[in-house]
């Protein structure tokens, strides 16, 4: 449970501090390092961001309420406002999330998934076993929501800040949720987002290139993700997928860790590995081996990757519960929003996925093409002030592997349109049918009328998103939603 904490057991918790005005028996009734969520008697902490420094909001603390401030430095405060000062608050500020909310941890089971791509998937399908084999409620944070139980928040970050994942486990806590599921971001990673949780499961997907705008390069962006490791628990498990060109790097630290180790693939011997399989654009039909025994999966999702994800799922509940109760759940898992949806499969497709960089629009449009008997026509864009890198990538990548395409807008954010959509034209040599639209519901438009019988229509980049960010707004935009419109008015 959250305690109410004297702040006498806080500095003890901080150890080396110099203290302004203090009462030592005060109590703290809260903890934050935003201003807007301090409340009477809450501790706040100074916090220097890359954008912002907590010392300048100190005095709309004040005004909230706070009774005790964390600070890098001395400045005046109310007579009635304990002034902690300390080398670095961010570290102390861990400490006291840490030993605010352990009684709320204790007894928690939590599966970490990290990787460029599959994340919510498996995390979705991870949690669905553990709900319908061992019939318990489930916490899941992620890039759609954070729902604790049926109660649901909302996702600003894929990970959120290790305050928001401490609060999200005591609600947990506190109604009775001893199974948490976490998508885990290398921006989290670096950041350590997830100091002082404690992983049982860490599940890799993949790891290819992605967040160049953030992490520089390929070595740094690696060795972010190879941290998750340093979170599991003694005698905690690492799912890896032996078809990820760095899964080495990984079990090698989980060994170091001496880590349970499981590993599957679709090519390799592995502890989990596909047999066979046949995927048509309604289902897959495949045959899976788990520790010498194997079992059939008629599954609901589409594409070679989704066996991957079903995998990675097995692996990360097969110590847990029994393996034939997994199998079914996989064989009625629904899918999850934006992730290879299939919105409308009557004579053509209409599909609409989260592919957002080079790697996982490739991975979808080849998944795509195996099983496709018309054209596939592709509408995406690629996201503003994030890695220019791969925006001629993508364009190179959506001319090999589609036979129509329709570059658009995605999240402009700060950029101009047309200036992404030209860093993605440079990649491209105009050897297919390419539409130019600006106007992304018209690219929606556009795409719904060229497609004939049996052709499918990708819509990528947006996934489950319910908006467009565009110059600091967020505007109403759902992919499928206007696509169904779409179909309604044309066909």
């Amino acid at each position: 449970m959250m305690r109410k904490l004297k702040l006498n057991e806080v500095l003890k918790v901080i150890k080396r501090y110099k203290v302004i005005n203090a009462n030592k028996n005060i109590f703290i009734n809260g903890i934050s390092d935003s201003s807007q969520e301090i409340k009477q008697g809450y501790l706040f902490a100074c916090i220097k961001g890359i954008s912002t420094d907590g010392h300048d909001f100190v005095n709309d603390a004040i005004k909230r309420g706070a009774s005790v401030i964390l600070s890098l430095k001395n400045m005046k405060v109310p007579e009635n406002v304990a002034l902690i000062i300390v080398k670095d608050t961010k570290e102390c500020f861990y400490k006291i999330i840490d030993y605010f909310y352990s009684e709320s941890k204790k007894g928690m089971k939590i599966f970490g998934i990290t990787g460029t791509k599959g994340k919510t998937t498996v995390s979705y399908m991870i949690a669905d076993i553990i709900k319908k084999t061992l019939k318990k409620q489930v916490t899941v944070i992620g890039t759609i929501a954070y729902k604790v139980g049926n109660k649901i928040y909302n996702s600003k970050n894929t990970t959120p800040s290790n305050l928001m994942i401490h609060k999200l486990l005591y609600y947990s806590h506190k109604k009775g949720i001893k199974n948490v599921v976490m998508e885990i971001s290398s921006h989290a990673l670096d950041q350590d987002r997830i100091r002082n949780i404690h992983l049982d499961v860490a599940v890799v997907t993949n790891v290819t290139r992605d967040h160049f705008d953030y992490h520089g390069n390929f070595k740094n962006y690696l060795n972010a993700k190879l941290k998750i490791i340093n979170y599991l628990k003694p005698g905690g498990l690492l799912v890896v997928n032996l078809d990820d060109k760095n899964y080495k790097y990984f079990i090698e630290k989980a060994k170091e860790k001496k880590a349970k180790i499981i590993t599957y693939s679709l090519k390799k011997e592995a502890d989990i590995k596909i047999v066979k399989s046949e995927i048509n654009i309604k289902r897959m039909v495949a045959q899976i081996k788990i520790k010498n025994r194997v079992y059939e999966i008629q599954s609901k999702l589409i594409g070679e990757h989704n066996l991957h994800n079903i995998m990675a799922s097995i692996g990360a509940t097969m110590n847990f519960t029994n393996t034939n109760k997994i199998i079914n759940v996989i064989n009625e898992f629904k899918g999850v929003k934006g992730r290879m949806e299939v919105i409308y499969n009557k004579n053509f497709t209409v599909i609409v996925d989260y592919a957002h960089n080079a790697d996982s629009l490739k991975e979808t449009l080849v998944a795509l093409n195996k099983i496709k008997i018309g054209r596939l026509i592709l509408m995406f864009g690629a996201g503003g002030n994030r890695d220019k890198g791969k925006r001629p990538v993508m364009g190179s990548i959506a001319e090999r592997f589609a036979d129509i395409v329709i570059v658009t807008s995605d999240n402009p954010r700060f950029e101009e349109p047309k200036s992404i959509i030209n860093d993605i034209l440079s990649g491209m040599k105009g050897n297919i049918r390419t539409y130019v639209i600006v106007d992304r519901k018209k690219a929606i438009y556009k795409a719904i009328s060229l497609a004939d019988k049996n052709d499918i229509v990708l819509l990528a980049g947006k996934g489950h998103e319910i908006y467009q960010e565009i110059k600091g707004k967020k505007y109403p935009f759902e992919d499928g939603k206007i696509a169904l419109k779409a179909i309604k008015n044309l066909k």
